[in-house]
């Protein structure tokens, strides 16, 4: 299995993230991952942050919005690291749970070491280049080496530094890329959201392309379902979850199963754009055919004045009006009664 039989299978695959939400406690992502089982979703979006040395100990902040207090928290970037990075031993523990409810993941990597983990996963369908990523060389080549489709997230980035990465990975010999639209989280106003620049993106760079979604809502997930997105990816936490890093955008954990519900109705609904109608089908019962409006004696003729329409077609269908006026009635016609082909 790969991701592109999924997304075949599914026309927009979810990816619920389940990120960095349990906080070092291994049970509630385990909870997690269970109730994301018990929805039918097949894929679990996750991450590899093992190392709090992928950011250095200073004064730098780290600000994200809460809903709740109508503005930003401010917390020590390196300490909100600390107190989230979790040993490979104990991210075995979580892959290991994801592999026994028969679901795959897709899964962030910050380092080398956790590429290497990651790819050693018998059930990652891919890596992700988080968009905060997309300038680290060194990284993105290091992961084109794997077997791994690669899910490049372009977060605030330009075009030029998108291609630059692209052409990185082409270059290093990977062309098996999903491109993904990132808007910047809340409170960025709707009408910045841009869903049509993932358009943009995979007619740019002929790539199938998806979405990461930080609207507060879960509206822009079904518009990028509609708008062709390959995927469509949110944060998931558990719904007591409050105040936290991406807590704003997140879904709670008891929405999952509807929104993987409404993306499949859309998705599939979509269809193929093409149509082929049997033959032999069943008519619609609300099309009009011919009747008389009054009645009509043998040796009239059939005319405006005379000729009427309703539902349903029982005689002459009314696209045939046209074939019938001016012909000399043979049979005589009740007001109100169908007009046939052998009144005529």
């Amino acid at each position: 299995m790969n991701i592109h039989d999924l997304i075949k299978q599914h026309k927009t695959l979810f990816l619920p993230d389940i990120g960095t939400f349990f906080n070092k406690d291994v049970d509630i992502a385990l909870d997690m991952i269970k109730k994301i089982s018990e929805a039918n979703i097949p894929v679990i979006k996750a991450e590899v942050l093992h190392d709090a040395n992928i950011c250095i100990d200073s004064d730098a902040l780290e600000l994200y919005y809460s809903p709740k207090e109508g503005g930003f928290i401010k917390e020590n970037y390196r300490e909100l690291i600390e107190r989230k990075v979790l040993s490979l031993d104990l991210y075995n523990k979580i892959f290991d749970k994801v592999r026994e409810y028969g679901c795959y993941l897709v899964v962030s990597v910050y380092d080398f070491e956790g590429v290497d983990f990651v790819v050693n996963q018998k059930n990652v369908l891919a890596v992700k280049i988080a968009s905060s990523n997309i300038t680290h060389k060194p990284l993105i080549e290091y992961v084109a080496q794997t077997d791994k489709t690669i899910i490049l997230d372009t977060g605030h980035s330009t075009l030029e530094e998108i291609s630059r990465a692209i052409n990185w990975l082409n270059d290093a010999g990977k062309s098996d890329i999903i491109v993904q639209h990132s808007p910047l989280a809340p409170p960025t106003p709707v009408d910045e959201h841009n869903l049509n620049f993932m358009k943009t993106l995979g007619n740019c760079f002929k790539l199938p392309y998806g979405l990461s979604d930080h609207h507060i809502g879960d509206e822009m997930i079904y518009a990028a379902t509609a708008l062709g997105a390959s995927i469509v990816e949110k944060g998931i936490c558990p719904d007591y979850l409050e105040d936290e890093q991406d807590r704003a955008h997140a879904l709670n954990i008891s929405q999952a199963s509807i929104v993987q519900k409404k993306i499949n109705n859309i998705a599939k609904g979509l269809g193929g754009g093409k149509r082929a109608l049997d033959r032999k089908r069943e008519k619609y019962i609300s099309r009009m055919g011919l009747v008389a409006k009054v009645d009509i004696n043998v040796g009239d003729v059939l005319n405006k004045k005379n000729v009427g329409y309703a539902f349903p077609a029982i005689g002459v269908p009314v696209e045939y009006i046209e074939n019938v006026l001016g012909r000399v009635v043979t049979k005589a016609v009740a007001s109100k009664c169908p007009i046939k082909y052998t009144d005529f």
